[in-house]
């Protein structure tokens, strides 16, 4: 469940000092305040375009990615966002999504994919991807709420995918009343689903074996 606002941290931006070229942030928890906005994080004057921005799991007050062309990185393989507020990816950024198996984590244990758990409307316009992690292979009707809000999610970016055999093929859409929000919320589901040819192949395979039958 959604961690409660007294819990919040605020969080502080920090990098090992390197030489400028794709830099790692890391945004983390500072115990003495409360809330932290991802957008004051993004906008330090430090970071420049094709960085990475890794966002410990816990829960922000609001997230807006900027306008710097960045790479965000939920958790830490994998974990999960609580976002108290809005949340706006811009179409400069692209946030990567690690999936490792099933369970979220919402409900005990340690959470086997990223995910943003958002009180308020979300826009992704930005991109998103995909990841297996630990060597994780998923199956014909495994899906995975990635987002989810407690309101609406507009989602207009491209999405890239990892490669799945077997005639398997990505799915993302977003589902109305479906979420930990209950039937106000969203969510923004990737699952596994036979791939356009494969579909065809089961159904004539099908309609073939029914004709067969009647014979």
């Amino acid at each position: 469940m959604l961690r409660s606002p007294s819990a919040v941290l605020l969080a502080t931006l920090f990098a090992v000092p390197v030489a400028h070229a794709g830099v790692t942030w890391t945004v983390g928890s500072d115990a003495n305040y409360d809330f932290y906005n991802i957008h004051t994080a993004v906008s330090d004057t430090r970071v420049q375009d094709g960085d990475s921005i890794r966002i410990f799991s816990g829960g922000y007050l609001g997230f807006d990615s900027g306008d710097k062309a960045l790479r965000f990185e939920p958790g830490n393989s994998p974990g999960i966002v609580d976002v108290f507020g809005s949340m706006f990816l811009r179409q400069n950024s692209v946030i990567n999504f690690e999936i490792g198996g099933y369970n979220s984590g919402l409900s005990g244990g340690a959470p086997d994919f990223d995910q943003f758990i958002v009180t308020g409307n979300v826009n992704l316009v930005g991109d998103l991807e995909i990841t297996l992690f630990n060597g994780f292979s998923p199956n014909l009707g495994d899906s995975w709420a990635i987002v989810q809000s407690g309101g609406s999610i507009a989602y207009t970016g491209v999405t890239t995918f990892p490669q799945l055999g077997n005639g398997l093929s990505w799915n993302i859409q977003v589902v109305a009343g479906s979420s930990e929000f209950g039937g106000s919320g969203s969510s923004l589901i990737v699952s596994v689903v036979p791939t356009p040819g494969a579909a065809a192949l089961i159904g004539l395979a099908g309609l073939i074996g029914s004709r067969r039958r009647r014979n």
